[in-house]
């Protein structure tokens, strides 16, 4: 392997564990700060999300005036400052700055990762660094939740010493990326001028929604599996790592799922999440539910994957760094309002605990968007096609 491919994947370590590894000790930060509702205790995983928002737009600026490898450092710098520090934080104001820290630093990195990726692998190739990103930055979430729930059994601050990952893949990243992209455009001003794609803002709102919908799973599973008797507790533990493994194998096979499938890969991977939904929502069985997850994960995988390579491409011969953080925008707000979102929906009367209507809404709404898909796959003979660019 290559330095350059082996430091980008290095950073794909690090853009989900800024908000999965904190989803398992919500309740136990909740319990420290009992004058905090349990709806703005959650914003220690979704305010990284909304910060990611800002400071990817910005980085889609500042690689305009500054290196890609000196925005990667800045953001590396704020990430670990922030992922360790705001373990021991005494207030849960200061908690929260630190943990905008980790958003701000996650933020510049996002988008520079995908961009790197256009910048060095064209075709078949970028799409498989694709799906290896995707695949190890949650094959990483599928180790720390449950490495964040045993480190902090006893106190959960313990837990965020897992964020002293960090600065080894800076000291890494800066040894081993080079410092200029391989792809340099001579005419430099026209590619400052050229606008966002109109595909990339598309797939922005479509990423908004779908996080919206999809991200219940990762900050209120553990409500859902107090709602039901008999499950074992590998559930508990290992149910939100099981949900990131699925989407670990999606990325790993990514490249080979989209030959397959080609137009059908967008209805089969809604259904998937759809389904996955409605199995944890009524099945009493832990093994059913760990199914579940394990679907939810896959397909989830292949639309982010999907949409970040689409994304990548629309960019044409321009830098793609804008157009990535525009996307990469939209799963962020998604992921910030999905709690509000949820917590302030009408009710429909169907017996069920909130949480439990909640998650069902979720499986109707992807099996619904999932059937749609299918019709429109059905009703076309346009293909899907890898790009080849």
């Amino acid at each position: 392997m290559d330095r350059k491919k082996a430091a980008i994947l290095a950073l794909s370590l690090l853009t989900i564990i800024s908000t999965d590894t904190v989803a398992p000790l919500v309740k136990q930060i909740s319990a420290s700060y009992p004058q905090v509702s349990s709806t703005m205790v959650k914003l220690t995983i979704t305010l990284p999300s909304l910060l990611m928002i800002f400071f990817g737009l910005i980085a889609g600026q500042l690689v305009k005036v500054i290196s890609k490898k000196a925005i990667l450092a800045i953001g590396l710098v704020l990430y670990s400052i922030g992922g360790i520090a705001a373990g021991w934080s005494e207030s849960f104001p200061g908690h929260l700055i630190l943990r905008g820290l980790v958003g701000a630093g996650t933020g510049l990195i996002s988008p520079i990762i995908t961009s790197l990726i256009a910048d060095y692998y064209q075709g078949k190739e970028r799409a498989d660094m694709v799906g290896y990103t995707f695949a190890i930055s949650h094959f990483a979430a599928v180790i720390t939740p449950p490495l964040a729930a045993y480190l902090g059994a006893e106190d959960w601050r313990k837990a965020f010493i897992i964020f002293s990952i960090v600065p080894l893949v800076f000291l890494f990243t800066m040894i081993f990326l080079p410092g200029t992209a391989r792809r340099v455009q001579s005419d430099a001003a026209e590619k400052r001028k050229a606008p966002i794609p109109t595909k990339a803002i598309q797939f922005a709102l479509i990423a908004l929604v779908m996080m919206i919908i999809f991200f219940i799973v990762i900050t209120d599973l553990p409500y859902l599996i107090e709602t039901k008797t008999g499950i074992s507790p590998i559930v508990s533990a290992f149910g939100l790592s099981t949900c990131t493994l699925g989407a670990t194998i999606a990325g790993l096979t990514f490249s080979q799922i989209y030959v397959r499938l080609k137009k059908w890969a967008i209805p089969t991977s809604l259904l998937a999440c759809g389904l996955g939904f409605l199995l944890i929502t009524f099945s009493g069985t832990s093994v059913l539910i760990l199914g579940g997850l394990l679907c939810i994960g896959m397909g989830i995988g292949i639309l982010i994957s999907l949409i970040m390579l689409v994304t990548a491409n629309s960019a044409g011969e321009a830098d793609s760094t804008a157009a990535v953080a525009l996307v990469n925008g939209g799963f962020s707000i998604g992921i910030f309002i999905s709690p509000f979102f949820y917590a302030n929906l009408p009710r429909i009367e169907l017996g069920l605990p909130a949480v439990e209507f909640n998650f069902l809404l979720a499986g109707v709404l992807f099996a619904a968007a999932g059937v749609i898909a299918l019709l429109v796959a059905i009703s076309t003979n346009k293909q899907l096609n890898l790009p080849h660019r």
